[in-house]
């Protein structure tokens, strides 16, 4: 499929089939690698303790990182905003890790200081986590492979994956000159290590190409961690602040814009589906 930057397909474009690995809504049998408990005082201990097992599951450091940033947002909500304590549990797949954030909702009636100010069982519903940019929730969703939330009177449950890599190629880039366009292929994963080399490659290519046309081809783009999105990210605004430059994302694995679309980052970048549809497109007037 192929978007403008400004979210809008473009005329006669179909809306692309859902793929990518679904996320997981429920937690998977078996005994969690991690089974802790928390409040406002344990924060620091929890985020130890999630940094320890994602690096034993076999997650890069850059998503090991935005695992403990995850959990930890996700802690702190239900500390401020929810019961003011909760539990974590952590589960390992073959193709993943999931966590499970949950508060402990409401007091029960019997237990209020004032039984007959107690919200009626069928109306009364757990304190929700804020979503602010940039914080909590949002945060969340643009480090996560895949969030959801549930709130009730029980509480609030929270759960989160993130992928494991399988082993591929160690990060290259590639360039090459296609009908008065710069490409630049990506190939590996886009993280902590490489994501200066990529901002620094593009930097340097809008330097020196006149008419400002740049396709990255990522095709063979492997996974990314926040950092590696942060790259991205930087590149587009260096180029749209960049007289006549334009940039399309070409080949963009499916799983990956799944991510841009729940992070609500995908209107910010004009993608397409093969390096031959954007050397197209890059080129219409």
């Amino acid at each position: 499929m192929t978007t403008d930057g400004d979210g809008r397909p473009p005329p006669q474009s179909a809306q692309p089939p859902q793929s990518g690995p679904p996320p997981q809504s429920a937690p998977p049998h078996g005994a969690p690698i991690l089974d802790q408990a928390f409040d406002a005082g344990s924060l620091y201990a929890l985020r130890a303790a999630v940094a320890a097992h994602a690096t034993q599951a076999g997650l890069a450091p850059g998503r090991a990182d935005d695992l403990v940033i995850a959990v930890h947002e996700l802690a702190a909500n239900a500390v401020r905003h929810g019961a003011g304590h909760g539990r974590l549990r952590v589960w390992r797949s073959d193709q993943a890790l999931l966590c499970e954030i949950t508060d402990d909702g409401l007091p029960d009636p019997q237990k209020a200081a004032d039984p007959q100010k107690a919200a009626a069982p069928e109306t009364a519903k757990a304190p929700e986590w804020r979503t602010e940019p940039g914080h909590g929730l949002s945060l969340v969703r643009q480090v996560a492979d895949h969030t959801s939330l549930r709130s009730g009177r029980e509480g609030t449950s929270a759960t989160i994956s993130f992928a494991l890599a399988p082993s591929g190629p160690d990060f290259r880039l590639a360039r090459h000159e296609r009908d008065g366009c710069a490409v630049l292929t990506v190939t590996g994963p886009l993280d902590l290590a490489s994501a200066a080399q990529l901002s620094r490659t593009i930097a340097d290519l809008l330097n020196e190409n006149d008419n400002g046309k740049l396709i990255l081809d990522l095709t063979n783009l492997t996974g990314w961690d926040s950092a590696g999105l942060a790259a991205l990210i930087t590149a587009q605004q260096q180029v749209s602040a960049t007289p006549n430059a334009r940039m399309i994302l070409a080949g963009l694995p499916a799983h990956l814009e799944q991510h841009l679309r729940q992070a609500q980052l995908k209107d910010r970048f004009t993608l397409a589906d093969s390096q031959t549809q954007a050397a197209r497109r890059i080129s219409d007037p």
